[in-house]
């Protein structure tokens, strides 16, 4: 993956206002539930760009079923706690785990079952598509994904590199990382929500 330097830009941007100016980042409101959705569906995509390929966790699984299902809370609640049963009670990993989850929470008969059979790097390149055609490459917020989920950089280890490369103080930078991450995750949530209810359309059509 390129290096990639938009968040050295960061500096120069006043407050999150001008940051949604600047990039055209309209506010949009979700709730904690949805962010953490959307932080499950990255979390995958990470995990395949950073060539993981240790067997995959509970959240990892969680993340992949999550991308092959319609968004309702109940749905999503629905797979965190049947994910984390198998996961800590039964001891599952990896594919054995997705597919014994995957049967639990997807009806066979559904359209989601057929994507449900897609593979990890599929869903990852899903994540990635929708990503590039929702958040510019030259942006600041792409940046603070890819540190975070593809290098697993919290947002004070970003705040750092920002403060050490600019002089900008850790606290100030660490705003700045936080109003990037909050437009990454309103921005995502509403396109891979899109992108997966025209996936099933075709399917169905």
């Amino acid at each position: 993956m390129r290096t990639i330097d938009a968040i050295y830009h960061l500096p120069a941007i006043a407050d999150e206002s001008h940051l949604r100016r600047t990039w055209k980042y309209p506010k949009k409101t979700i709730t904690q539930k949805q962010q953490a959705w959307v932080h499950y569906m990255l979390a995958v995509w990470g995990r395949v760009n950073r060539g993981d390929d240790s067997p995959a966790g509970a959240i990892n699984v969680i993340g992949r079923l999550m991308i092959r299902s319609h968004w309702s809370q109940d749905k999503s609640d629905h797979i965190c706690k049947v994910v984390t049963m198998l996961h800590d009670e039964q001891g599952m990993r990896g594919e054995e785990l997705y597919r014994k989850a995957r049967d639990l929470v997807i009806p066979q008969s559904s359209l989601s079952n057929i994507i449900a059979l897609a593979k990890e790097s599929d869903d990852a390149a899903f994540v990635e598509r929708v990503l590039s055609k929702t958040i510019n490459r030259e942006s600041p917020v792409r940046d603070v994904a890819i540190k975070q989920y593809c290098e697993r950089k919290c947002p004070q280890d970003i705040a750092r590199l920002i403060s050490y490369r600019t002089g900008l103080n850790v606290q100030a930078a660490r705003r700045r990382v936080v109003w990037c991450s909050k437009i990454l995750d309103e921005e995502m949530f509403y396109a891979l929500k899109r992108e997966m209810e025209n996936e099933i359309s075709l399917i169905a059509a």
